[in-house]
């Protein structure tokens, strides 16, 4: 006679937070430690749990906070309306709100980041990150409306916060946590190219071939713009 195995919800829920935390604090050291993140270390999880209705969020102290541990909690998804995770569009699990100082100069700007440098390109679809103006209304409702008004365009990967910082988004803690380390690293090379012309668009053909070495080339063709 066999006993048939039956998981455990609870035991696999502590799993997947333990799991969670576990690759937030390896992504906040080392965004911390190679300079990614400003002085005030504001780096904010929430990552929706797959299959449930949990939305788990991971808050670290930042500051001079003398213990970097995050604080872990639970909500429900389904009851935080107002999350961009809520725009299937995006087709993300993971937001991240952080604070970098390179793209934060570019929220002071007012200004649209342009993706240009090539670690960051050749991963995202998107050509550039819009800046959240009308800080009035929410973040969500101003993706919703960039993304019904230009179809044509490829979801961008993050929203700069006026005056502040960004919200990122991704699949996964670790993979979000990587875009916001090579988009920090672009704008941090594309200021200093401005003392020597400037950044400038890649030559014919060459973003398409990075594309292509990350598998993202046809669903890039397939956007206008």
């Amino acid at each position: 006679m066999t006993t048939e195995h039956q998981s455990n919800p609870d035991a696999d829920l502590v799993g997947i937070v333990e799991q969670a935390r576990s690759d937030a604090v390896h992504a906040f050291n080392t965004l911390r430690d190679n300079g990614t993140l400003s002085a005030s270390l504001t780096f904010h999880i929430t990552h929706r749990i797959a299959g449930t209705d949990h939305l788990l969020g991971i808050r670290f102290p930042g500051g001079l906070a003398r213990d970097q541990s995050p604080q872990v909690s639970l909500t429900s998804f389904a009851e935080t309306q107002s999350s961009l995770l809520h725009e299937p569009r995006l087709e993300a699990d993971t937001l991240i709100h952080v604070h970098t100082a390179w793209l934060s100069a570019w929220s002071l700007a007012h200004k649209s980041f342009p993706i240009l440098y090539v670690a960051a390109a050749r991963h995202l679809l998107a050509r550039e990150i819009p800046n959240h103006l009308e800080r009035t209304r929410s973040a969500l409702d101003v993706i919703r409306q960039r993304l019904d008004d230009n179809p044509q365009l490829a979801p961008p990967p993050a929203l700069l916060e006026s005056n502040g910082g960004a919200n990122f988004w991704g699949k996964g803690i670790i993979k979000t946590a990587e875009i916001i380390l090579f988009v920090e690293e672009a704008a941090r090379f594309q200021a200093i190219a401005e003392q020597i012309g400037g950044a400038q668009v890649y030559t014919p053909g060459a973003l398409e071939l990075q594309w292509k070495r990350t598998g993202l080339l046809d669903r890039a063709l397939s956007y206008k713009g």
